[in-house]
Parts: structure tokens; C-alpha cells; sequence
């Protein structure tokens, strides 16, 4: 229920209230006097696993290793709740992947450098010491045999300087946890459940021909899968024994009934196919824990929530075993529940995910794949309601939007947004569809996409691959440029520029742009470069059999083989450029004070960047070059000239990206290229640290321009104008997510 607050005083700023049940409220207050901390317990069972399976395949060690963990990890049920499932001992602890890296765990754990993770400034976890002797062990066994440190063994020295040290391109995001990103195909994982998976295996392995090398691969596939699943499905069990245990020793009657009826739900799923809104909610919930539980990665996402339980929560109505208040619980319980997930990175990697995002993307609204009409429901407002009620961090929410949707849904769409909470973001059906089918999407999947990330879109159950590879810094990029191809902050020269020249030599800004895309290009060949070799050891090393059976089940059990060696029906690698404002508005400023209007010399404006435009020496001055860049048209305007260079320095990026290959090219899948996105999550500010003065007027060490969205402070044409501006990139190359921040204070809707 929305109210006017009576002294606001912009009037029609609307104030949503949270409505909770005394469960919810509870449930919230519960884990919210949690502080986050550091769980040993799944590192523990890993290497415990590890130690004893160093002679059999990695795909069976991962999953011996997995089936441990959930044999012998802590489980608890959160006070009140009607869902269970947790990753690691405590609630909103972070559990330990020393498969991938150990460095930083011993470096700012152990030896608290540069400080301890209870000493952050944000993002802390605390550690209890007791767990200090135990994690050092399981260090010292991992060294040599991590995830990080082959990558490193298989890099060219220059892919290691351009991201050590140069800093153009950086994957270390994906040398301290997996990839995910992707939605399991709910409805289709609730209409068979595990136990079919298993037994469809088993089929498997007795109609393989193990003279061939690919069914001695699928062998090793299948097997995984079914200790997996089975490990997944034992694991459902052990709360089905705890909720009998509890309800054993409660004394109210009600949670008494509830904690039986839990662990009814716990006896029947994830094995057998869900019957009612209850059990597929639980299921879900298995689902969505065990993946996160397998591999560190992030973007598991529940997909197109308001679709794939629309049949159950349907039912259930209709049959009088369920209200709707009942559902929006349960839902508002889910929500806590996924809530509790947290992941630790190293400081340097936090730096460019501040705020912990985790990515569990629940997507609401959009058209129906069959018949293209709006397929909003009465789960759909469920979700909105419960996302104002709980306004937690995660899940976190996108809303699709189309031209049918209707007016209903798009005011309680604002309205949610309007609390503050950034949910939902907003999808748009009429540039995601189309740019999905540009690489080879068929229509009806790509009218069935969900948000599998930050911004990605994908197709539950058909898309593998990698939607979040290196980051890729256009800025920094552009700042090599200026300098010949040298990198002014380390000295480092990887690439000198085509033509010979920097910015006191360049006589055209056609040589500018010449020197610019030649540098673009050998920076996209490192970042392929870098991408391969991180999923070619992560397919010879760490694969995901759960994720893989869970996440595209009828394509991976199909052929026989995981997601990281073909198994989904699409793949594609993408990447996160960052920076396009900085680099639009720079090159503009080059061609306008330099060429154009020649108020100054490119040697004028280089020593300016050099000296961070404070060199009060020099006629004119440092600032009042500053000011001339500043001057400059900027992108976010609706100023062709500008924003038509912001358009082609992103389409340069989404056209040389898919020349590009990955490693599962040519091994079934759909697609299978390189795509460009403009997700940066907080990237821009750690890039903005390592890039100096830019032509544009920023200065040395300030944060770069957010995903596509125009410089702050430089959109001075109000938010319409930006939108025109942002339109005018070609966004249906964007097949790997668009993403534009508008934000907007309550005196910007002052009537």
C-alpha cells in the first residue's frame, strides 16, 4: 500500500512503507545483527576431499569434493523460516574457495597486509583466530596447485604487465572464483526434479561407447553428475532431519506443524518434481545455494521468477491451499534467504565490487516467447511488493519493459524504484531481443531472456559461456595512446603507437582516432588472450558438474559434457568496458581545442596532463587548459558531434570483440564468440585510481565515467537529453548488456 507523505514537500513523492509479517520482521532483524564473517568449513571439506582423490579425473575430484562438503557442512533452519538452505556455517559468513587462489587469503588474513578483513573501510568480514592454525595448513597444501597460480604459469609476459601493470585489462575476478552467471531452467528442473537427472545418466552410461576418447569423456561426466546430484539430494535430507528434530523439541503448536511440513517438503526436493508453490520455492532455493556452494562464482540467478512458479502459485489458488499473503511470504522469505550469501574477494578485487554484489538477478515482466504478448501476472506484483517490503540487498531485481506492458505494471514498477533501493533495474524488451538474435539467438529464446548478471541477458537453462571476462579500461587505453603507446605511471611500453606519434605529434585528429583503434585492437587481443587461457584451465581443472546438470540440463546431459567444454546451446565470453564518456568527451576535446579551434598545441595539452593541469608556469596555464577541456562539448548533451564519437569508440569494441573465438568454439554451442557490455559495478573508480588526466578535464586518480551513462556533472541538457544521447549508440550491438545509470534527486521532479 502507497501513501503521500502530508509534509512532503514535493507532494507527489511517495513514500512506500515496508508491511511484514512478525516472521519477516523477525527473520530480518535476526540475520541483520549478523556482522559477516569468514567460514573455514567448506575450505575444510574441500581439501579434505582433494587430498584423497589426487589420482582420479578433476571432474569426479569436484565432485567427491562437493558431495563432502554437503555431507559434513554446518546446516541450520533462520528462526521462523518456512525456506532452508545456507552456504556456510552462519549466516551472511563467506565460505573459502582455495582451489582458485590462496594469496590473499594468507596475505590479508593471516598477515593482515594491507590490512586485516575486519579492518576494511567496507566489505568487512571478521575472523575468528581459532580458525588461524587450520587455514594456514590448508594454504600451505594448496600453494602450487591453485587456479590462479596456472594462469599465471600460462600468461605471455605481456598480457601480465598489461594487467599488473599497465592495468589496461584485469580478469582477477575470475582467478578468485568461477564464472556463473546463468539461470537453471526452473520450470523444467520442477516439472522432473534430480532423481530424473540421475536416472537419465545412468541411460547414459550404459549406451556410451568407451573405445571412442569422447565417451571415455562423457563417462567422467555422467559419473560426476550422478554424485552430485545425489550429494545435493542427501544433502535436502539432512534438513529434512533437522526440521524433524526442531519440530521435536518445539513447544508452539504452529511452528510445530510448520517444521513438519518443512521437512516433508525437504524428503520430496529437490529429488522428485515439485507439486506445489511451497516445494518449487524450496526447490529453487536448494538449487540456488549448491551452485554458489560448488564453484565461487556470481550471477546464479533465479530467472524469470514471475514465469516459471506462475503454474504452481496458480494452482495452489485455485485449489485453496494457498492466499496470496501466504505467497508473498514465502516469497518475502526467499528473499531473506538468498539474503545471507555473502562472498569474500581480496581487497584489490573488492575494489571493484564495493557493496558485496553477489548477482542472484530475479527477473519480472517482459512479453511471453509464444505469443509475444505481455506476460505480467499476479506473481509479478507479489514480487514488486516483496522487493518494497524487504528492500534487501539480494536478490537483486530487473524489470523487463515493452511497448505492451501494461500502464499498471509500469506505475508499480516506478513506484518500487522509487524507494531508493536501485530495484528493479529496467530491462528493455524492444533493445535486448533484437540485439541477442544479432548473434544467432533464435526469437523465441531470446524472448524468453532474463538478467544472469549485472546487466547480461541470457536464456535459463540454454546459456553457458562467460558473460563477465576481463574488464576492459577504454580509458586507460586512451591514455597509452596519448603517450605513443607508453604507459605514463609505470614507464611500461607494450605496443607503440601505428603511426610513430603522441599527442605533441599528432597533425590530425584523424591520426589521433588512427593511433587510438590500432591500440583498441592489441588491447582486445590481449584480453582474448587472457580469457582463453582462464577457461582452458578452468575446463582442464575445475569443472562444475552440479552447475553444469542444474544449469543446462537438456543440453549438457544430452552430449555428455559440462558447460566449460560446450554443453549449452549458446555460449558466449563477455567483457565490461569501462570508461567510454572519459575516452568520447577526450577525443572530442582533442579535435575541438587542438584541430578544430587550435586554442592550443597538442604539446600545450600534453605537458598539461602530464602535470595534472596544475603547471601555473605555462601560458595559458594548467587550469586554464583545464577549463578549455571542460568547455569542450560532452557527451550526454543530445550533441550529435560528440555523441557520435561516444557511438563509434563503443561500436569499434562491439565489432573487433566477436572476430574473436572462445574455447568452446566449434564444440556445439551456439555462438561462441566475444561480446562487448557496458557493466562496471564499481570498476570505474578503481580504474579511475590508475588513469591520469584525460583531455576531457578530469583529473589524475578521479573515478572514470560509470557504464554508458555520460561523465558526472558534464549532462547539463537534463535527463532527456541524456537519454537522446545514450540512444544514439549502437546499442543492438550490446548483445552482452547495455547498462545506463539515471539517477535522479526527488527536487529534479519538483512540479
Amino acid at each position: 500500500m502507497s501513501t503521500v507523505l502530508q509534509d512532503e514537500p514535493l507532494h507527489f513523492q511517495l513514500a512506500l512503507r515496508p508491511v511484514r509479517t512478525d516472521r519477516i520482521e523477525n527473520m530480518l532483524n535476526y540475520i541483520n545483527a549478523i556482522e559477516p564473517g569468514i567460514c573455514i568449513e567448506r575450505a575444510r571439506y574441500l581439501t579434505e576431499s582433494y587430498k584423497e582423490t589426487e589420482h582420479l579425473p578433476h571432474i569426479i575430484r569436484r565432485a567427491r569434493a562437493l558431495a563432502n562438503i554437503l555431507k559434513k557442512m554446518s546446516i541450520y533452519i533462520l528462526p521462523g523460516s518456512l525456506l532452508v538452505g545456507n552456504q556456510a556455517s552462519k549466516p551472511c559468513f563467506a565460505p573459502l574457495f582455495p582451489e582458485f587462489t590462496v594469496d590473499f587469503l594468507e596475505e590479508e588474513i593471516l598477515q593482515g597486509k594491507p590490512m586485516y578483513p575486519y579492518e576494511r573501510p567496507s566489505d568487512k568480514f571478521n575472523v575468528d583466530k581459532e580458525i588461524v592454525p587450520e587455514l594456514q595448513e590448508i594454504i600451505n597444501w594448496w600453494k602450487g596447485r591453485t587456479h590462479k597460480e596456472r594462469v599465471y604459469a600460462n600468461l605471455p609476459e605481456e598480457a601480465i604487465l598489461a594487467q599488473d601493470a599497465v592495468g589496461a585489462v584485469n580478469i582477477v575476478n575470475f582467478l578468485h572464483g568461477g564464472d556463473g552467471h546463468l539461470a537453471p531452467p526452473y520450470k523444467w528442473l520442477f516439472d522432473h526434479g534430480v532423481g530424473h537427472i540421475i536416472a537419465l545418466c545412468r541411460q547414459k552410461l550404459a549406451e556410451i561407447d568407451l573405445t571412442t576418447p569422447e565417451g571415455l569423456e562423457s563417462k567422467r561426466f555422467y559419473e560426476a553428475v550422478i554424485i552430485s546430484c545425489q550429494a545435493l539430494i542427501d544433502w535436502a535430507h539432512r534438513y529434512a532431519e533437522l526440521a524433524e528434530a526442531e519440530a521435536a523439541r518445539e513447544t508452539e503448536e504452529n511452528r510445530r506443524a510448520e517444521l513438519r511440513k518443512l521437512a516433508e517438503i525437504c524428503r520430496r526436493v529437490p529429488e522428485h518434481p515439485a507439486r506445489t508453490f511451497h516445494e518449487a520455492l524450496q526447490f529453487m532455493t536448494f538449487v540456488q545455494v549448491a551452485i554458489q556452494i560448488e564453484d565461487n562464482a556470481q550471477g546464479i540467478c533465479p530467472g524469470r521468477f514471475d514465469q516459471v512458479l506462475w503454474e504452481h502459485y496458480q494452482r495452489d489458488v485455485s485449489r485453496g491451499i494457498l492466499t496470496r499473503d501466504q505467497a508473498l511470504e514465502l516469497v518475502q522469505n526467499f528473499f531473506v534467504v538468498l539474503s545471507t550469501i555473502e562472498r569474500i574477494r581480496s581487497w584489490n578485487d573488492t575494489d571493484y565490487f564495493r557493496g558485496k554484489p553477489i548477482f542472484q538477478n530475479l527477473t519480472i515482466g517482459g512479453i511471453n516467447p509464444e505469443t509475444g504478448e505481455d506476460a505480467s501476472n499476479e506473481l509479478t506484483y507479489i514480487v514488486l511488493d516483496a522487493i518494497a517490503n524487504t528492500r534487501t540487498l539480494q536478490p537483486s531485481h530487473y524489470a523487463r519493459w515493452h511497448k505492451k506492458a501494461p500502464e499498471k505494471y509500469k506505475m508499480k514498477v516506478a513506484e518500487t524504484i522509487r524507494l531508493g533501493t536501485g530495484f528493479p533495474a529496467i530491462a528493455n524488451d524492444e533493445l535486448y531481443i533484437p540485439a541477442m538474435m544479432n548473434r544467432g539467438y533464435d526469437l523465441k529464446d531470446a524472448s524468453d531472456y532474463c538478467i544472469v548478471g549485472c546487466a547480461e541477458p541470457g536464456v535459463a537453462g540454454l546459456r553457458g559461456g562467460r558473460t563477465g571476462a576481463a574488464w576492459f579500461c577504454l580509458a586507460k587505453i586512451l591514455e597509452v595512446t596519448l603517450y605513443g603507446g607508453r604507459d605514463p605511471r609505470t614507464g611500461v611500453m607494450l605496443h607503440p603507437n601505428c603511426n610513430g606519434k603522441d599527442l605533441s605529434s599528432f597533425e590530425s585528429y584523424d591520426e589521433v582516432w588512427e593511433a587510438f583503434v590500432d591500440q583498441v585492437k592489441y588491447y582486445i587481443r590481449l584480453h582474448v588472450l587472457m580469457d582463453n587461457i582462464t577457461d582452458k584451465l578452468w575446463e582442464e581443472y575445475i569443472e562444475e558438474p552440479l552447475t553444469s546438470a542444474l544449469g543446462c540440463p537438456t543440453t549438457c546431459l544430452e552430449r555428455g559434457r559440462s558447460i566449460k567444454k560446450g554443453g549449452a546451446k549458446y555460449d558466449f565470453t563477455g567483457n565490461e568496458t569501462i570508461g567510454l564518456a572519459n575516452v568520447a568527451n577526450s577525443l572530442y576535446a582533442i579535435k575541438y581545442v587542438v584541430f578544430d579551434h587550435k586554442l592550443i598545441t597538442g604539446a600545450q595539452l600534453l605537458h598539461a596532463l602530464k602535470t595534472n593541469f596544475e603547471d601555473m608556469t605555462t601560458d595559458p596555464t594548467g587550469p586554464e587548459i583545464q577549463q578549455m577541456c571542460l568547455s569542450a562539448p560532452k557527451y550526454g548533451n543530445d550533441l550529435d558531434e560528440v555523441d557520435f564519437v561516444a557511438r563509434d569508440v563503443l561500436a569499434l569494441v562491439c565489432e573487433e570483440l566477436p572476430k574473436y573465438k572462445n574455447t568452446r568454439y566449434g564444440r556445439g554451442p551456439i555462438g561462441c564468440v566475444f561480446q562487448a557490455s557496458t557493466t562496471t559495478v564499481s570498476s570505474n573508480t578503481a580504474f579511475g585510481r590508475i588513469v591520469g588526466a584525460l583531455p576531457d578535464g578530469r583529473t589524475s586518480g578521479t573515478p572514470l565515467s560509470d557504464g554508458q551513462s555520460p561523465m558526472r556533472g558534464t549532462d547539463t541538457m537534463g535527463p532527456t537529453a541524456a537519454v537522446r544521447s545514450v540512444a544514439k549508440l549502437r546499442n543492438v550491438l550490446l548483445s552482452e548488456g547495455s547498462l545506463y545509470n539515471l539517477k535522479l534527486l526527488p527536487q529534479d521532479l519538483k512540479d
